[in-house]
């Protein structure tokens, strides 16, 4: 199955070449990084699993704010990780080359806990946002800290594929889930999956930022649901079922955004775009939709029934479109559907221009991902 998703994701190395180019020089004054080897076949001078090489990161002294750089070697790793450490860097072997692997179902993770303990929380964590802190350990990675990249590598929660008697195997399924001061997150030639919800599930309300390039997302609804703020550069999505893709919850401020370019988004005939229960801001320009794509905007979940459940309407429906299609139109004249149609003001088609304006938009002064990014393929490519 896993291998069936890395065949649908081409990358192009000189699209790559030519998004690093726009993006602005990293600064020079940074320390060198330190580094990590992990082989799971033992090899001298490594870890035999990432989680000890991330146990061996110094957190105190003067080595404790510097980058560190976790390079992974082929192989099948069954493991679930936890970050609790700043400015780390996890880099794989490829994305069909090294696989973060680990069956976890959150339902029943919860139910296995019966309790809510705090000191099974790293201390960075406590105190911030009890209900969702208890999901501590229901993702294969669970991350409690910034400025965190996850490249050439796939993490797939694989708790479906090994369970198929278990009527709840469809249920939350975390690849990825970042808590509450978890910011600044990086993902590059990627690809994380499962057969549940919430596949990338980075949860930091307040100030989340997020940057996902050339990255590979799959499962059956919310496979990517960002809270705060998140730009998608040449990604693709495969949704298994037919139900929402996206989700985004950006009520804390107008200018959140998820905002997804030049990605593709294939499915099971008659999956959804997206969806919110908060209040949320897509914009999307230049995707590609397989013709699966169901008729159906964008929509605010409520729930008729229990209105109680139903979350603030603040804002409205922010609903951003430009030069988006639907393939396999017939001849191609049939019409996309008109929620699509482009809608862009002038000044957003500026802003959204191309990655290096995007992220502008996005992070304005607070973040440039694009040049953090070209900094850490400089480490790896001077390795």
């Amino acid at each position: 199955m896993l291998a069936c998703c890395c065949a649908l994701l081409s990358v192009s190395n000189a699209d790559a070449a030519d998004v690093t180019a726009k993006a602005p020089a990293a600064a020079n004054t940074q320390q060198p990084p330190l580094w990590r080897q992990v082989a799971a076949t033992g090899a001298p001078d490594s870890f035999r699993t990432i989680q000890a090489a991330l146990d061996s990161l110094p957190t105190t002294g003067p080595d404790a704010k510097r980058w560190a750089v976790i390079r992974i070697a082929p192989g099948l790793y069954r493991e679930k990780l936890f970050l609790t450490r700043d400015k780390v860097v996890l880099a794989g072997s490829g994305l069909s080359q090294t696989i973060i692997q680990y069956p976890i179902l959150r339902q029943h993770f919860l139910a296995a806990r019966q309790t809510f303990s705090r000191t099974a929380l790293p201390s960075g964590v406590r105190g911030l946002q009890q209900q969702l802190e208890k999901d501590w350990g229901a993702a294969v990675v669970n991350i409690a800290a910034s400025d965190i990249q996850l490249l050439d590598l796939a993490v797939h929660n694989s708790y479906a594929l090994e369970n198929p008697q278990d009527p709840a195997r469809f249920e939350h399924q975390f690849a990825v889930r970042g808590f509450a001061n978890a910011s600044r997150i990086i993902t590059d030639q990627s690809q994380f999956a499962s057969n549940g919800a919430d596949t990338m599930s980075l949860w930091n309300k307040q100030n989340g930022m997020y940057l996902h390039r050339h990255s590979f997302f799959s499962g059956r609804v919310d496979m990517l649901c960002p809270r705060g703020s998140a730009l998608v550069l040449d990604s693709d999505f495969v949704n298994h079922n037919q139900a929402a893709t996206l989700w985004h919850d950006g009520e804390l401020s107008p200018e959140q955004q998820l905002v997804v370019l030049n990605s593709r988004f294939h499915g099971v005939s008659g999956f959804m775009l997206g969806r919110r229960h908060y209040d949320g801001q897509f914009v999307l320009a230049g995707n590609t939709f397989s013709s699966a794509l169901a008729d159906q905007p964008i929509f605010r979940r409520t729930y008729p029934e229990e209105p109680h459940r139903d979350q603030p309407n603040r804002y409205g429906d922010r609903n951003f479109y430009l030069q988006n299609h639907i393939q396999n139109q017939m001849q191609n004249q049939s019409p996309a559907y008109g929620w699509l149609t482009d809608n862009f003001s002038a000044a957003q088609a500026t802003a959204y221009a191309d990655a290096q304006s995007a992220s502008l938009t996005v992070f304005g002064n607070r973040w440039q991902p694009l040049a953090e990014l070209a900094r850490s393929r400089q480490w790896l490519n001077n390795e």
